[in-house]
């Protein structure tokens, strides 16, 4: 049995030895009612994953034969984390932007945010940018815009005597849809 295995095929593949997934930059325009910063949200977001791309099966039936058709597209959330640095800039940025959505206190939207888009102080909505970077320095091989993103979940900072480490916590965000230039998503 003859073999096709050649390595220097395979690695003729790999166009600039790869995409690292280290290498990406996460940007954000957030709501401009909320208090505090994310001007560091750039450096501190130490994970993101790019999005599932999903459209959900719908079943029909004919003559007892079942037939898999393209329904619509399923809802997503994206996930990052997130360094804390110690005056909590970003976390509190984001219990901020969640209190103006809906008041752990009195269970009411706060009256500035009062549009999903648009107007972006009055909209409780932000932006989100997702950019694959190349090695060499040239900007990025792939971007993915979030619109509409808005915080749905900020979850628990553990705390222990048996760790050194920096804490992380991530946030989940909520958005209308994504797009990207470089497959002609969304756009």
């Amino acid at each position: 049995m003859a073999s096709s295995f050649n390595i220097d095929t395979f690695t003729s593949k790999l166009t600039r030895g790869g995409a690292l997934a280290s290498l990406f930059q996460c940007d954000i325009t957030a709501s401009h009612g909320a208090k505090g910063s994310m001007a560091d949200f750039t450096f501190m977001c130490k994970g993101v994953s790019f999005p599932a791309s999903t459209i959900e099966a719908a079943t029909v039936t004919y003559m007892g034969r079942a037939l898999q058709i393209p329904g619509n597209r399923a809802a997503a959330q994206l996930t990052t984390s997130v360094y804390n640095d110690e005056n909590m800039d970003i976390r509190n940025y984001v219990e901020n932007w969640m209190e103006k959505i809906n008041s752990q206190k009195s269970n009411i939207r706060d009256s500035g945010f009062i549009k999903m888009s648009g107007d972006t102080n009055k909209s409780y909505t932000g932006t989100m940018v997702a950019s694959q970077l190349k090695k060499d320095g040239t900007g990025s091989s792939k971007s993915y815009k979030f619109h509409n993103i808005w915080p749905s979940t900020c979850p628990e900072i553990p705390m222990s005597w048996d760790t050194n480490e920096i804490q992380t916590f991530d946030v989940i965000w909520e958005f209308s849809y994504w797009s990207s230039v470089e497959s002609g998503a969304g756009v």
